[in-house]
């Protein structure tokens, strides 16, 4: 807490967000350069860093930032877990199922099809996350042996229940407010 001008302001939310923006940074790391040590063919990983377009009101531009272990069934069909960081106007932290289908045999260029259900809880006090569902198309480019990109497009739908409050001279009041956030992601 620090008193700034006769106001107290509170760090200790941002203290704890930039630590585990941080550690998510850092465990990210550590899984890509695991990966590289590895000739298991049937356990990868992912990590994508996204933006996309606000579909709801109220409107925010969401940063996203995933990562998700992969199992190879085959060549075609991976499934796997993941979660990571969606932002909107809250923090929130998506736990998810993925399933991935490339709809070709892997290729310099091969495109799929893939999808994430799940949940997603929030770091705010007075916030709950909720449903999360992010279904996408994407293109992977392979860059060499062991390291690929993958582009892709999507939809994220994201639920959000938070409490808000009203305060006038005659009258306190606390509601819940359920938010429905969609975008197109990239």
């Amino acid at each position: 807490i620090v008193v700034a001008n006769h106001r107290i302001i509170r760090l200790y939310p941002y203290i704890i967000m930039k630590k585990f923006i941080f550690t998510l940074i850092l465990l990210s790391g550590i899984t890509i350069y695991a990966d590289g040590q590895t000739d298991n063919k049937h356990f990868s990983y992912t990590t994508y860093i996204g933006t996309g377009l606000s579909m709801s009101q109220p409107s925010r531009t969401p940063f996203t930032w995933q990562i998700i272990g992969h199992y190879h069934i085959n060549q075609r069909l991976t499934i796997g877990a993941g979660s990571g960081l969606s932002i909107y106007e809250k923090a929130l932290i998506p736990l998810y199922a993925n399933a991935q289908f490339f709809i070709i045999r892997p290729r310099k260029l091969t495109p799929y099809l893939e999808c994430n259900i799940g949940g997603a809880f929030s770091t705010a006090q007075k916030a709950n996350g909720g449903f999360y569902l992010s279904p996408c198309a994407g293109a992977q480019l392979k860059m060499s042996k062991k390291l690929k990109m993958n582009l892709a497009v999507g939809y994220e739908l994201q639920k959000l229940e938070r409490a808000k409050e009203h305060t006038d001279p005659y009258f306190h009041t606390e509601f819940k407010e359920e938010l429905s956030h969609g975008s197109i992601t990239l």
